[in-house]
């Protein structure tokens, strides 16, 4: 009895297994697929309703076909929700995604140099992510966010991206604390922090960052004061709400605990989320007594170790903005 059991078991798995090489072959050679799709399945949705909707995209030709082969291949227990990118597959691939889960992979990428607030603003707009209920609320520490690409798969809530935004900032900051210059003279990480931050604002050139560091630590260890327009601007916009485009004599003067041209040392704090090169920049600047730097009208800056050599190079950027925008 039990040999015959098997032989009709071994029958069945048999032309189970014929069947299914018959449905591929037929799927492969007469039926023509070419798109590019995205299909959402919903959780706890039905066969019935999953395949309806892939026909009605034109995923599939063939609904029977498609709900016989999942129900043959013991897959319709385990179909996952989520959103999916198809390519031309043919229903085996289609139904093989679905059963893993291989789901699409979204991506949002900060740029270095936002402030928190507009991060967040990025994430509110960015389609895929659900907004956590106390998102409008919250307030975000500013340079806690690490500017990076991040995936994500739709439905993904905003505080899963935020958090691994502030475990990349932390790690990279204490990366970089653990592989610090020597010599460096601050206190902690986030002295490091604040420091990347005003270097993020004042250039996007990472060969220059390293100098733009010298010059700033320079300056720290001389009681000098570090005098950089990016502290002023954040000042006046996160404290009064102007935006600011360029400065004036007058916003120099703006009372604030970030302006650096009233105050000795570092501001109270960050002034934006830097990226990886302005952290490391500040770890392990160049060497050097470098003092000033001064835009030199083509993107970069001009750097100086004495005051004459620096009023000599504003004069330069002066007759280069006269000459090339007349003011």
């Amino acid at each position: 009895m039990k040999s015959m059991y098997s032989i009709k078991k071994n029958i069945y798995i048999f032309f189970l297994y014929f069947f299914l090489i018959f449905l591929l072959i037929f799927d492969l050679v007469f039926t023509k697929y070419q798109y590019t799709h995205t299909f959402f399945i919903k959780r706890n949705q039905y066969l019935n309703d999953i395949t309806t909707n892939l026909y009605k995209e034109k995923i599939i030709n063939n609904k029977f076909f498609f709900k016989l082969t999942v129900r043959l291949t013991l897959a319709e227990k385990v179909l996952k929700a989520g959103e999916y990118k198809f390519y031309n597959n043919n229903i085996f691939q289609i139904i093989k995604k679905i059963k893993i889960g291989d789901t699409f992979q979204r991506k949002i990428t900060i740029p270095e140099g936002l402030t928190s607030n507009e991060i967040i603003d990025i994430i509110k707009k960015t389609e895929g992510i659900v907004l956590n209920q106390k998102g409008s609320k919250q307030i975000f520490e500013e340079g806690a966010l690490f500017p990076s690409t991040y995936f994500y798969v739709y439905g993904t809530n905003s505080n899963i991206i935020i958090n691994n935004m502030k475990k990349r900032m932390k790690s990279t900051l204490i990366e970089a604390w653990k592989n610090r210059d020597k010599d460096l003279d601050l206190n902690n990480y986030n002295d490091v922090l604040i420091l990347a931050s005003i270097i993020e604002k004042e250039t996007s050139l990472n060969y220059e960052k390293s100098g733009i560091a010298q010059v700033f630590l320079n300056r720290l260890r001389l009681n000098m004061k570090l005098q950089a327009d990016p502290t002023v601007i954040y000042g006046i916009e996160n404290e009064l709400g102007i935006k600011k485009k360029e400065l004036t004599k007058n916003d120099l003067n703006h009372k604030s605990s970030f302006n650096t041209y009233l105050i000795h040392g570092l501001p109270k704090g960050p002034i934006c989320n830097p990226g990886k090169e302005s952290i490391i920049a500040v770890t392990n600047p160049s060497k050097g007594d470098l003092l000033y730097f001064v835009a030199d009208g083509e993107g970069g800056h001009n750097f100086s170790s004495n005051y004459q050599k620096h009023i000599e190079n504003v004069k330069k950027f002066k007759e280069f903005s006269m000459e090339k925008y007349g003011n």
